[in-house]
């Protein structure tokens, strides 16, 4: 897909109700090559196929362009068999097996429910893996920390406080040109981690340069912590629906990290971004110390994420 697909999907994809990050239109672009992606719209069907790992090898759920809006359930099953035989179709072109990843509960639902009305004797043999699954979370808690949960996070900030004082600011993006210390933030990251040394980082690093060229067109907002006057953490997000936010990026230079630049970011960005009443900050990859910090922020929910191979 070009630029000028992307520029439609921003205005016309229907994701109300969706909360994975793999339904973000700038994640979709952004990370493409990241994550080895094929996209194309057919008729009023995006359809996504992902190259990777057995659990993320596969057909996203398909998602829904507007126009002609349906609400019965009897009118999304209709559309939903459109879409199944869009992809069968696409799958028999590309001499592939029909094969599905990063499927929520509620869409494993769905294609069950369709193949077994319109598709009889073809099943999925469903599995799950933990590492896929996206942690949802409301802005109110990400952005207040009141209550007894959010004991040591405000710790964290506490500590923060007391290290830096008043020499510290946040700037949201893009209401302040802030672009330079973005990529400031995201350099500085990539070389502590030895990014050059790792393909996926690379892609990574290259894509935020990216996002910031196109922030009007995918909808991109973040923001900067400074202390001393430097760029020391960043952000940037991007819309999922009007309900749900994708944080798709967040870093903190390693000097400041242990210092609790993480948290005042991540409460900074939720008090001054968009309103939006949840936030996803996406999966942990299975790294035990992501998961952890993810986890201490007490999610709303995390996401399952389900895969399989038509049977």
């Amino acid at each position: 897909m070009n630029i000028q697909d992307f520029k439609y999907l921003s205005s016309n994809l229907q994701a109300q109700g969706i909360f994975g990050s793999d339904a973000c239109v700038a994640n979709m672009f952004l990370l493409q090559k990241k994550y080895n992606t094929e996209l194309k719209i057919v008729q009023t069907v995006l359809i996504r196929y992902y190259y990777g790992d057995e659990n993320r090898t596969g057909y996203a759920f398909p998602l829904r362009i507007k126009g002609n809006e349906i609400q019965e359930a009897e009118e999304v099953m209709h559309w939903l068999k459109t879409a199944l035989e869009i992809i069968f179709e696409d799958a028999r072109e590309q001499n592939r097996d029909v094969a599905f990843c990063l499927i929520t509960q509620e869409q494993k639902l769905q294609l069950d429910l369709c193949l077994k009305k319109y598709f009889p004797g073809r099943r999925v043999l469903w599995k799950t893996n933990r590492d896929d699954c996206d942690y949802i979370y409301l802005r109110e808690n990400l952005a207040e920390l009141t209550g007894s949960p959010y004991q040591k996070k405000r710790n964290h900030v506490s500590r923060f406080n007391r290290i830096y004082g008043s020499n510290w600011e946040f700037k949201m993006y893009p209401q302040n040109d802030i672009a330079q210390d973005i990529l400031k933030v995201s350099q500085k990251w990539f070389e502590e981690k030895h990014g050059d040394e790792k393909e996926v980082l690379r892609l990574e690093n290259e894509s935020i340069k990216v996002a910031l060229e196109n922030t009007e067109m995918l909808g991109l907002c973040g923001g900067v912590l400074y202390i001393n006057g430097e760029p020391a953490a960043m952000t940037l997000a991007a819309p999922i629906s009007a309900d749900v936010l994708d944080v798709i990026y967040e870093k903190a230079v390693e000097e400041h990290e242990k210092n609790g630049a993480y948290a005042i970011i991540n409460q900074q960005f939720a008090k001054k971004g968009p309103g939006s009443l949840y936030y996803n900050r996406e999966e942990d990859m299975g790294i035990e110390g992501l998961r952890k910090a993810k986890l201490s922020y007490k999610p709303y929910m995390i996401l399952d994420k389900f895969y399989g191979r038509v049977e």
